[in-house]
């Protein structure tokens, strides 16, 4: 396992930044899943039963990280000062897997994710690493900007396809 030089990230565009989440960010990891979790929400349950069913999720996933990706770098992404998304990153020799990246919706679709990405890319290339991540099928509009930033198929299976970028 390597350790994962953050100094590219640390570049971002204004007004963006990566911080290392901590322990107080815990209710935001916690708002940003369940603004995810729209497939849920639209279940024949009482709401307080969706609810618990979204945190048991959220906790399910974030043992399932920390099993699969033990040395995971988990970052919480601003603009300014408020947090807008979560990032997962693990490096494993020459590979940087994006575990996870999430967005608040209120957030998407202004140019956070490709400055991220971007950022990501730049650092892999002087690094001469792979970036790997995995992309859920119906997430159309993430597939659509990891295409456009030039990542490519090198796998699939019924739910996610798994993507890869190396630079040109």
């Amino acid at each position: 396992m390597h350790a994962l030089p953050l100094s590219a990230l640390a570049s971002l565009p204004a007004p963006y930044q990566l911080r290392v989440q901590c322990d107080d960010d815990e209710g935001f990891a916690a708002a940003l899943y369940g603004s995810t979790r729209d497939d849920l929400r639209q279940m024949p349950a009482a709401p307080a039963v969706v609810e618990q069913l979204i945190a048991m999720q959220q906790r399910m996933q974030s043992h399932g990280y920390r099993q699969a990706y033990p040395h995971a770098v988990y970052l919480v992404l601003q603009h300014g000062d408020t947090p807008i998304g979560r990032l997962i990153l693990e490096r494993r020799n020459q590979v940087l897997h994006l575990v996870d990246i999430a967005i608040l919706p209120a957030a998407q679709g202004q140019g956070a994710g490709s400055a991220v990405l971007r950022g990501l890319q730049a650092q892999a290339a002087a690094e001469q690493w792979q970036i790997h991540l995995a992309v859920n099928k119906g997430n159309a509009a993430a597939r659509a900007l990891y295409l456009r930033l030039g990542f490519r198929l090198r796998g699939e299976n019924e739910v996610q396809e798994q993507l890869e970028w190396s630079a040109p």
